[in-house]
């Protein structure tokens, strides 16, 4: 008899480990997708960071920022919809006995339908996505009423880099506005948006370069990698083994049906651990340190000095009176990574290699050019007690204070000439040849 007791008190004692484990009901989910990280989840809010003062008042605003969530690319969603093809197996596995996965949790992967616009239209904005750049600019007009009521023409300027989802994104912002404002085209390659698109020596040695991706092969080799991977497939209980491909398929169900906005975990998600999401992370974090940041530099920071050349610009004529109330450019995650390595910001000791995950590291997509990510600029104008006017300008990072800058994020007129002055030197005609076929 105290054989059978003991053995039931171990079997209930295991079902509740079981349960505290199961993803539906997990308080505290892990949230970070990389890149493709809802803006909802990492932004801050321009209208309690923005530094009000008594002295002073914004005369000008200047943005950069990155197209809203859009659905994957005709590559990805191919893979994706493969991996769809795993879902009906999953559920079997489960009902056999096979599979780990929370009774709740299958309920909710069955549940689940595919929504095939996000696999049939490559690159569109999804509405969320609109809603994350919409909500963006009613916090902007809410913190800036009286710069940004009734603009006319000659007060604004709103110009999206190459593709649809970046035009889509700028028109979402001008409805944010709650005006009838117009869009400008670009005639210049992109020279401020997006210059990398027509350079046709980065085209050729980094972006059509398969070596760029190097490190991230290197990691999907070591034990940390490996381990995800094996843990997925013990999970699931299925008997066959999963690509890297397969697996980063999931990963892709997992975050771009995670609804930001209204906080809805997607149910493929509860595939990972939150160490298995971590570990796929860093590898976008590899991926875009490779391609855009610190690990082509010589590219990064020559294209990165462009936008905020004409920052500078922008600026000096607002200062001069001559200026626009508001300027606001929409690229992609490229750009916002560029940007960040000619401000010399979340640069690590040490570059991220494919051999060892640094926890600690300071580059992280998650927080740092995510779905909708941004820079706002705003150049004030002061005055303190009938002295003389002078200016400062403060910075903020998906609508945080960039605290790395000058002083906590405001930078004397002074200080902000200092730094961004040499960029009106930058050019990109190291390019040799303009790359056409811009995608």
């Amino acid at each position: 008899m105290k054989f059978l007791t003991s053995t039931v008190l171990v079997l209930f004692y295991v079902k509740n480990v079981l349960t505290l484990e199961c993803y539906w009901n997990t308080g505290c989910k892990y949230k970070y997708f990389g890149s493709k990280t809802p803006y909802e989840i990492v932004r801050g809010d321009i209208r309690d960071s923005f530094v009000k003062t008594e002295e002073c008042k914004a005369v000008s605003v200047w943005t950069i920022m990155r197209h809203g969530k859009r659905n994957p690319s005709q590559s990805f969603a191919h893979y994706i919809q493969h991996i769809l093809k795993y879902k009906d197996f999953i559920v079997s596995s489960y009902e056999i006995g096979n599979s780990s996965l929370c009774a709740q949790d299958i309920e909710n992967l069955k549940n689940w339908n595919v929504d095939l616009t996000m696999l049939s239209n490559p690159y569109v904005i999804t509405t969320e996505g609109y809603q994350e750049t919409l909500r963006l600019s009613n916090r902007m007009m809410e913190t800036f009423p009286e710069l940004l009521k009734k603009l006319p023409e000659k007060d604004y300027s709103f110009l999206p880099g190459f593709g649809r989802h970046l035009e889509v994104s700028a028109r979402a912002f001008i409805e944010g506005l709650n005006q009838n404002l117009t869009l400008e085209n670009d005639t210049n390659d992109y020279q401020f948006v997006a210059p990398y698109t027509t350079c046709g020596k980065y085209q050729e040695e980094v972006r059509r370069n398969p070596d760029i991706y190097r490190e991230e092969e290197e990691y999907k080799k070591t034990a940390d990698y490996l381990n995800t991977k094996e843990r997925i497939e013990r999970k699931l209980g299925l008997n066959f083994t999963f690509s890297n491909q397969d697996i980063t398929a999931i990963y892709d169900l997992c975050r771009y049906t995670w609804d930001g906005i209204s906080d809805k975990p997607s149910p493929w998600c509860a595939i990972f651990s939150a160490e298995d999401l971590q570990v796929l992370e860093f590898i976008d974090d590899l991926r875009h340190y490779y391609r855009n940041a610190y690990g082509v530099s010589q590219y990064s920071k020559i294209f990165g000095q462009m936008p905020l050349a004409d920052l500078m610009r922008k600026f000096e004529e607002a200062k001069n009176g001559k200026g626009k109330k508001i300027v606001s450019y929409f690229t992609h995650a490229t750009m916002m990574d560029m940007i960040l390595v000619v401000l010399n910001l979340y640069k690590d000791a040490n570059p991220l290699v494919g051999a060892h995950r640094d926890m600690n590291r300071k580059w992280r997509t998650t927080f740092l050019s995510t779905f909708a990510s941004n820079m706002i600029a705003v150049l004030n104008k002061c005055s303190k007690y009938g002295q003389n006017e002078y200016y400062n300008v403060a910075f903020y990072w998906n609508e945080k204070p960039l605290l790395d800058l000058c002083n906590r994020g405001v930078c004397s007129w002074q200080e902000f000439e200092d730094l961004f002055k040499p960029f009106l030197n930058a050019t990109i005609d190291f390019c040799e040849f303009k790359w056409a076929n811009v995608d």
